[in-house]
């Protein structure tokens, strides 16, 4: 992970904002290891659920208590978290085709332990946009945001 660094000169709100989001970056990817390291029998659900991690569940708290005054900031940096950690927005993770010099035991593995990922960072995206959208009341949020909203939460739905 590149280090991220925040500008001790930017305004006050802003400086609030994206100490939070490092924050919650560093929090989330250390959730992230963590579950690439656990058993692949431990569901995600029991690894990742509120109460299991103090820390992580202030740092989400705050994302709640911050919303309420910069709503539609938050659910942008967000998003753009959430592409970045799926490899829209980066070429790094595009399709690869496989080798047949790898067995395809390894290969299953690989393929289990990349699905747990895009889980894990679904589960966590989702735990934060629950708290965070409490706000909605308070803020007009854009529509093109919302329809994202509704387009990923059905994401994993088939016809």
């Amino acid at each position: 992970m590149l280090p991220i660094n925040v500008d001790p000169d930017s305004k006050p709100g802003e400086y609030v904002l994206k100490s939070l989001f490092v924050n919650f970056t560093t929090q989330a990817e250390r959730k992230i290891r963590i579950i690439m390291a656990e058993p692949l029998e431990k569901p995600l659900t029991k690894s990742l659920q509120r109460g299991e991690d103090p820390q992580f569940d202030q740092v989400i708290s705050s994302m709640s208590s911050l919303s309420e005054y910069c709503l539609p900031s938050i659910l942008r940096t967000l998003f753009d978290w959430y592409k970045r950690q799926n490899g829209i927005e980066d070429e790094s993770h595009e399709y690869r085709p496989r080798t047949s010099n790898k067995s395809k035991s390894d290969e299953q593995q690989r393929d289990y332990l990349m699905e747990r990922r895009d889980l894990a960072i679904d589960f966590i995206f989702s735990l934060v946009l629950i708290e965070v959208l409490k706000q909605i009341p308070l803020h007009p949020v854009i529509d093109s945001l919302i329809h994202d909203i509704i387009n990923l939460a059905f994401k994993h739905f088939k016809y």
